[in-house]
């Protein structure tokens, strides 16, 4: 029984090929969420974000108002990537998404 009980923990620690790690698989996605969301919204009104996103959970001003002028607002995390999903948005005539980060 023991060797049996050997024979499996032997096996267990072989050298087996793995696909990539759990974080390097997360990493990937929100990186890929971060191109894709970015595509999809810079340049946006924020008119047009929030019919698509609705409200945000919190709004936050850059410090000194930011370069160009804006504020942040910040979203619930995306549940299939972690990402706690933020858009920096331009202040003008017309408030734009500038850009897109997870966060």
């Amino acid at each position: 029984m023991a060797a049996g009980a050997a024979a499996v923990l032997l096996a267990a620690c072989s050298d087996v090929p793995r696909g990539p790690s759990a974080p390097d698989a997360l990493r990937a996605g929100r990186a890929e969420r971060e191109t894709e969301l970015n595509r999809q919204w810079q340049n946006h009104s924020l008119a047009e974000l929030l019919l698509g996103f609705g409200r945000p959970e919190l709004l936050l001003d850059i410090p000194g108002g930011g370069n160009p002028p804006g504020f942040v607002l910040v979203y619930a995390r995306d549940a299939g990537t972690g990402c706690l999903d933020t858009f920096a948005v331009v202040s003008g005539p017309v408030i734009r998404v500038r850009m897109y980060q997870c966060r």
